[in-house]
């Protein structure tokens, strides 16, 4: 335990100039497509053609896990034939949703394992970052139905309470994140790399749904930074790792 710990604090310098900025480049690639789905729609369509076009021709192989996908499909399939086509997109909203959080969150676990900072890994560490993405959610089900690039989507309609009391969670434990990551940069301490994916995550969770603003634009904002993500992956790899 102890030596993986010191070997990722070993390599903690080399990696964490590159996870920074690529989580500066991975949001504004997300702030860029969210602008053009503001202006023009099919250009910000366009742009995430392009990005997928991207990461497909950089990997060497390509896996569909099917059986992950089997249980979402089959519950939108069963929920649009009995209640809509409406209710089964909400579905597959709810679950990229839940799946976009969860890497987000395993991958600032990650920057923390690598920066040797196991006690940032924890679910108490990073319970804020669930608890911004759920506020979102609760608020765009709050402002249910929508229109997503002509596809309707529709989730159960929640009372006010619901969202202000998410938001209220939300609120502090990013505010009692905030001040701890202050106080490590204070001291001299501060683990940039998961420091820099978290702060991206509540910006790019909050603007996308936090905020409610057109639901289109958000999610065409959340597919980019994930595309980005992955596209710059490999890159950051090689020069992290000579």
């Amino acid at each position: 335990m102890n030596g993986r710990v010191s070997e990722s604090a070993a390599l903690a310098p080399a990696l964490s100039g590159g996870s920074v900025s690529r989580s500066g480049l991975a949001l504004l690639a997300a702030a860029s497509v969210a602008l053009a789905a503001f202006v023009a729609p099919p250009l910000a369509l366009l742009l995430l053609a392009g990005f997928a076009a991207y990461v497909l021709m950089r990997v060497d192989t390509l896996r569909i896990d099917f059986a992950s996908l089997a249980g979402p499909a089959f519950a939108a399939i069963a929920v649009g034939a009995i209640l809509g086509l409406a209710s089964g997109i909400g579905v597959l909203f709810v679950w990229r949703m839940y799946c976009d959080t969860r890497w987000s969150v395993r991958e600032a676990a990650r920057l923390a394992e690598a920066a040797g900072r196991p006690v940032e890994t924890s679910w108490q560490s990073l319970a804020h970052a669930w608890l911004t993405p759920f506020y979102g959610l609760t608020l765009v089900a709050y402002n249910a139905p929508h229109m997503i690039a002509g596809l309707p989507l529709d989730l159960p309609h929640v009372p006010i309470f619901v969202p202000m009391i998410a938001g209220a969670l939300a609120v502090g434990a990013t505010f009692d994140w905030a001040l701890q990551r202050a106080a490590d940069w204070r001291l001299g301490d501060l683990a940039k790399a998961p420091a820099a994916h978290l702060l991206a995550h509540h910006v790019i969770f909050l603007a996308a749904f936090g905020f409610g603003l057109d639901l289109s634009a958000g999610i065409f904002a959340l597919m980019a930074w994930r595309l980005a993500h992955t596209a710059l992956a490999r890159q950051a790899s090689f020069t992290a790792v000579p």
